[in-house]
């Protein structure tokens, strides 16, 4: 365990380096959209973010670099998961506190950081399978993004359309879509790890 804290902070390290313009940006972002409340942007900038993490660094030949560490496919894998959670849950959660001070319940407040982490739970391993696939980081992903929203807004009751009750955009149920964000991302670790890209 003390061994991966060491790994999991020269990869913060590594990032902050690489994407310290982007990473100033999208805080920024997440400090006031998650904050304020405007649905479609935050999910927008969240699935954006995540574009520019590891998805992108295996799309664009930099993942050799990285896998040349004394790092192993999973440790790669839950370095880059964690410091995107952190990333956007940090400026959220300080926005929040900040912003809404005294105005907003401790549950609502927290309900809607886990609303963050479940849908950025289920787009990170969403990209990291459409890569693993062959396919890019933000096309197909997207295209997900939007039939995400369409297949959610289907039907006026979740008895008609039960995938609202997962849907990682809608969330319907919490819990359960917090299971099926958690499931894609198994299937991403297991495509990354068996397919993952060739040291």
């Amino acid at each position: 365990m003390v061994n991966f804290l060491n790994k999991l902070e020269v990869y913060f390290q590594k990032e902050f380096t690489e994407k310290s313009g982007r990473i100033f940006i999208f805080s920024l972002i997440f400090l006031f959209f998650i904050t304020f409340d405007i649905p479609f942007l935050t999910l927008f900038f969240i699935f954006l973010f995540l574009t520019n993490m590891i998805g992108h660094d295996l799309r664009n030949g930099k993942f050799s670099l990285i896998i040349s560490l004394p790092y192993s496919y999973r440790e790669v894998f839950f370095s880059s998961y964690v410091l995107s959670l952190l990333l956007i849950v940090i400026p959220s959660s300080i926005g929040l506190a900040f912003f809404n001070f005294g105005s907003l319940y401790l549950s609502i407040a927290l309900l809607k950081i886990l609303s963050v982490i479940i849908f950025a739970t289920a787009y990170f391993a969403i990209i990291i399978i459409s890569v693993t696939l062959g396919g890019d980081t933000f096309g197909i992903p997207f295209l997900i993004l939007i039939v995400d929203g369409i297949l959610g807004a289907i039907g006026s009751s979740y008895a008609v359309n039960p995938y609202k009750y997962i849907s990682p955009s809608y969330q319907g149920n919490v819990w359960a879509s917090l299971i099926f964000s958690v499931f894609l991302l198994l299937i991403s670790l297991y495509l990354f790890e068996k397919r993952g890209v060739q040291k």
